[in-house]
């Protein structure tokens, strides 16, 4: 059995460390945070240092805060060692670029920690979409906003807009070719805490990605009393629309299309609204799913999640150009 490492005993290692043991496994934790520590589950077993962790350890789990995340994983790697990376995966595309090519180099097994992926709900519109069942898909939205705790190391791109930037593509099947956005820093403390980013795709089909948490919410938020959410996707197309509310845990899908009358105006002509059948799963759950399929590709040797290429270098691309949109004010484009 694959001996694990989980850096990073936080709010989200903590999940790590619930999902593991649904799972039936466990992890040695590396946590030099003394409050951190005190929170973990009984029994939680801490490594003294990293290097002597690595060595004990066959697979390592990074929950650590952004900017840390090149360092443990560039440990990680050139120990030989397989990785599940949380996400955002590191702050910059190039930096994702860079662990890619090590982890190719050194022929290790990388999985990208995006939640949304393993989500029931998304997964449904994701097969839908590919079988064709939207039809030609000419939008998509997303919405990631409440009233909510402002993160002391990333703003609403890389704690909430990262999802949706993975997200929207894969739904889409296409990397955008465009991207404006706003980004606003109302808190005044030096962060982006609210973007508004739209996508451009080469086959025509727009998008737009709301995040920040500066906003109403409209679900009670899961880790600060008193916060409020809302984590919402729609997609639009020419024979079907969706919407997915991920707190409700709700997936409303009508199937039609506008048809011109008489008058000359074009109505819309939907079936009545239909679920598709997919499962609700808490973020314990979730997480569970994602760790499993990769201790399967680790024990296989065969990818099941988004590695350091489709889940860094893609999502981040995007998030990079929205940087440089929102500061020379101009839509930029993304060369593939």
């Amino acid at each position: 059995m694959t001996r694990l490492l989980l850096l990073g005993c936080g709010a989200f290692g903590r999940v790590h460390l619930a999902a593991l043991a649904r799972l039936g496994r466990e992890a040695l934790v590396l946590e030099p945070d003394a409050a951190m520590r005190a929170a973990a589950p009984p029994g939680t077993r801490f490594a003294a240092d990293l290097d002597t962790a690595l060595r004990d350890c066959e697979a390592v789990l990074i929950a650590t805060p952004p900017a840390t995340h090149v360092a443990l994983a560039e440990a990680a790697l050139r120990a030989g060692r397989d990785l599940f990376l949380e996400k955002p995966a590191t702050e910059t595309a190039a930096e994702s670029a860079m662990l890619h090519e090590l982890a190719e180099a050194r022929g290790r097994i990388v999985q990208l920690g995006l939640f949304f992926r393993f989500h029931p709900k998304a997964q449904a519109i994701h097969r839908l979409a590919r079988a064709g069942g939207f039809g030609r898909i000419h939008h998509l939205s997303a919405r990631m906003s409440g009233l909510k705790r402002a993160r002391g190391d990333s703003g609403a791109l890389l704690n909430d807009a990262v999802h949706f930037a993975d997200l929207l593509p894969w739904i889409a099947g296409e990397a955008p070719s465009h991207v404006f956005a706003t980004l606003s820093d109302p808190l005044r403390r030096g962060r982006e805490d609210l973007a508004v980013i739209q996508l451009r795709f080469p086959s025509g089909a727009t998008a737009l990605v709301e995040a920040g948490c500066v906003l109403p919410g409209e679900h009670a938020d899961a880790v600060v009393p008193g916060a409020e959410t809302r984590k919402l996707l729609a997609v639009a197309g020419s024979a079907a629309l969706a919407e997915v509310d991920f707190m409700a845990e709700t997936l409303r899908l009508r199937r039609g299309a506008h048809h011109p009358a008489a008058s000359g105006a074009w109505l819309p002509d939907h079936a009545p609204a239909e679920d598709l059948g997919a499962a609700a799963l808490d973020p314990v759950g979730v997480v569970a799913a994602q760790l499993a399929a990769f201790l399967n590709a680790v024990a296989t040797r065969v990818k099941r999640g988004p590695d350091l290429y489709e889940g860094g270098v893609l999502p981040l691309r995007i998030l990079d150009a929205a940087r440089r949109s929102a500061h020379e004010m101009r839509v930029q484009e993304l060369l593939t």
